[in-house]
């Protein structure tokens, strides 16, 4: 729909695309793009191997403008072919920007407990408010994985009411964490729901506290 939308209605935003040193899934993801593709777009859009790019690209871009490193005579004020100063290579991501995904912090902490959530099923965690105005704060992680998770509230015998809506969420990239203000004594739960999965069950681990009125919020 997007190629569609983009083709129908700004055909001369793309001039040409060159496509350099092209591997053999470029030719099979393109023979399926080529039946979405208007003839005029696709006839833009140039394939090479090692061989012949320099050429067609000098066709396009004078020589005096194209860098060195692709055929052409333009070089940074110290000579370099590469052009530095103004084309962007590929580079190693510093490591500061990583995602640490692989590590997992409540499975290492010493107060967290753990749950394994079978397939097709979900776990509960019930906690007593006695005091309104009190906090439900939690954490938790899966260890690998998605996992359904909502808040429920019940006072005495009336049907429990959903409190957090439940939506699956995913803890890759760290553990998910939430705080829910208390209005109303009665009993909270929170339900860990597997039952989407059919084939996978998930181990969490999680760490549910009850704050008292009086705690600060932060």
């Amino acid at each position: 729909m997007f190629l569609k939308t983009f083709q129908d209605n700004y055909p001369e935003r793309i001039k040409f695309v060159f496509h350099i040193n092209a591997s053999v899934y470029y030719t099979t993801t393109m023979s399926v793009m080529k039946v979405f593709m208007a003839t005029p777009l696709l006839q833009k859009i140039k394939a090479f191997g090692s061989e012949g790019w320099r050429e067609a690209l000098l066709e396009q871009i004078d020589a005096e403008v194209l860098p060195a490193f692709l055929g052409g005579k333009r070089t940074d004020p110290d000579g370099d072919p590469l052009c530095k100063s103004f084309v962007v290579h590929g580079q190693k991501v510093p490591e500061k920007y990583f995602f640490t995904n692989c590590e997992k912090k409540l499975s290492k902490a010493p107060d967290a407990k753990k749950v394994t959530v079978t397939r097709f099923s979900k776990e509960e965690v019930r906690l007593d408010v006695r005091l309104p105005g009190s906090f439900l704060e939690w954490e938790f992680e899966t260890k690998s994985k998605d996992i359904g998770f909502g808040v429920f509230f019940k006072a005495g015998d009336a049907r429990p009411v959903e409190l957090v809506p439940k939506q699956r969420i995913d803890t890759c990239y760290g553990p998910e964490r939430g705080l829910f203000k208390c209005l109303k004594a009665g009993t909270y739960t929170i339900v860990f729901d597997n039952s989407f999965s059919w084939m996978h069950p998930k181990e969490i681990y999680y760490r549910i506290r009850i704050r008292n009125p009086d705690e600060a919020e932060d």
